[in-house]
């Protein structure tokens, strides 16, 4: 990492930025970069976005969205938005991923929903575009791109066009359960446990400069079917309880297929993207997951009503 806080320092004397110490916290999936900025005996993160100012200023956008709907999202102290350069608030060293072990899972995640409960009394802002059927399917169609790719498989047009026109009429389910805010990308790896905050703003939230709007269900889902870690199937009925103890007006059954389409969605989704970080951003490490979002794929598949979806996509990931 010594070349990117080389170039890093290179930026940050062009904007007379002074500090002590530059760390290397952590790469993800796009382009963007963390380090700890260490200055004035105070720790912050620095967040690095290469690919130009609009995706700077798209996260402050949306960060001064979540924060004034109460949601505990970063400070940001400082902005070079033509530098690619944010400078945040440093949530500590409690990130889900890194503390939750079985025993303290349950909780956690119950931490996690209670600020997903938090998010979903409040209206559904015009200021969010809506992730609606299509754009839910143009992320499916990475699968086909991609994961096929990767597996050296190919299928006939016909096929996906006849997936298409199945899945599009199983979308319908989601889309009629209430709209709210969500954060697109609501999984360990993107919370943070603030023990000593109260509230929903025990559980910080990263990474939710893509949020949209969309159905009740997606982020629920995003965090129980990880493609991080194994939640078991008890604790994943456990945990839809919970939500839905605290949650009025929705019909159980309809909740949980909703949640099964959703699921099918976003893990074909994620072999899709885990596979096109490794084949053209040379980004491999994605790939050690790939097992457990298959075996989350097959297990949604299972139900008696995704025959035709079963027929298409389960030869596919053998």
């Amino acid at each position: 990492m010594n070349k990117a806080i080389e170039s890093l320092e290179s930026k940050l004397d062009l904007i007379n930025f002074s500090y002590d110490k530059l760390e290397f916290l952590a790469g993800d999936a796009s382009n963007r970069k963390y380090f700890k900025v260490f200055r004035d005996k105070m720790i912050n993160i620095l967040m690095l976005d290469n690919s130009g100012k609009k995706n700077i200023v798209n996260f402050i956008k949306k960060t001064i969205f979540f924060k004034k709907l109460g949601i505990n999202v970063p400070e940001i102290y400082e902005s070079f938005p033509g530098n690619g350069i944010l400078i945040l608030e440093d949530f500590g060293k409690k990130k889900f991923s890194e503390i939750i072990v079985k025993k303290n899972e349950e909780k956690l995640y119950k931490v996690a929903i209670d600020s997903l409960l938090f998010l979903h009394k409040k209206e559904a802002s015009q200021e969010l575009d809506l992730f609606d059927k299509n754009t839910l399917f143009r992320e499916v169609e990475l699968f086909f791109k991609w994961y096929l790719l990767f597996r050296g498989k190919k299928v006939k047009e016909e096929q996906i066009q006849n997936f298409k026109n199945s899945f599009f009429k199983f979308l319908d389910e989601p889309m009629k359960l209430p709209v709210v805010n969500i954060h697109r990308d609501f999984h360990v790896d993107n919370l943070f446990y603030l023990e000593k905050r109260t509230g929903i703003k025990k559980c910080g939230w990263i990474d939710y400069q893509d949020a949209l709007k969309g159905s009740i269900v997606y982020d629920l889902m995003s965090l129980i079917e990880d493609a991080r870690r194994d939640v078991d199937e008890g604790m994943k009925r456990k945990l839809i309880l919970y939500y839905l103890s605290k949650t009025r007006n929705i019909n159980h059954e309809h909740f949980n297929f909703s949640l099964k389409i959703i699921a099918i969605q976003r893990h074909l989704k994620v072999l899709g993207i885990f596979s096109r970080l490794h084949i053209r951003d040379k980004k491999s490490s994605y790939l050690s997951h790939i097992p457990r979002v298959v075996q989350m794929l097959k297990l949604n598949l299972n139900s008696y009503e995704f025959e035709s979806l079963r027929e298409i996509i389960n030869p596919l990931i053998k």
